[in-house]
């Protein structure tokens, strides 16, 4: 078995923006996490559970919707 975890931390902001026109700086600013720090954890492989939680808080949405999680299976 395999797990494929891909980030959609930049997707979900990409999303908000649009929607609500926002800037990343004003979406760090909500998180409680600095311009630069977001930009770091769009392309993180292990952020930390409180970081995502500080996004999905600022970004109105789910922790899980940050993260896509497939499972394949190898076929025995």
């Amino acid at each position: 078995m395999k797990i494929k975890i891909t980030n959609k931390i930049e997707d979900k902001i990409t999303e908000y923006q649009v929607k609500y026109g926002s800037s990343r700086t004003w979406i760090a600013n909500k998180a409680g996490i600095s311009r630069q720090n977001l930009n770091s954890l769009e392309n993180s492989d292990n952020p930390t559970i409180q970081s995502l939680a500080r996004i999905a808080y600022a970004l109105g949405c789910e922790i899980t919707d940050l993260y896509e999680c497939k499972i394949i299976e190898d076929g025995f």
